[in-house]
């Protein structure tokens, strides 16, 4: 009992120093949304869209790799948008930090990195 109780408070200290992966974005205020690309998507996804920095390293946290036109152009739009509203695997949900118009505009900039 005292160990399953140790356990349990363990498990929930870690998860509190854990945190939010997603509390430290900012949130998309309007405008410019290759800036908002850069300030919050490119942390995982880099600035070119490959989860790389800008010396070709795989960032700490890489994100899909959107040059892999292969990959990338299987999803539809709508796979986009709500993958970035809700999350998954390591990527945060984004539905506290852009609406699905938003989001919706961003997949441009997402179908411009399979293009090139």
């Amino acid at each position: 009992m005292r160990q399953s109780l140790l356990s349990i408070l363990f498990l929930a200290s870690a998860t509190l120093l854990a945190g939010d992966p997603a509390k430290d974005l900012p949130k998309f205020q309007g405008g410019d949304l290759q800036k908002y690309w850069n300030d919050a998507c490119a942390r995982c996804h880099g600035f070119n869209g490959n989860g790389r920095d800008n010396n070709g390293a795989p960032l700490p946290d890489a994100g899909f790799d959107f040059t892999d036109s292969r990959k990338a152009n299987k999803k539809k739009d709508s796979d986009w948008v709500k993958i970035t509203l809700e999350g998954k695997e390591k990527m945060p949900a984004f539905k506290d930090k852009m609406s699905a118009d938003d989001v919706q505009k961003m997949v441009a900039i997402m179908r411009k990195f399979s293009a090139k």
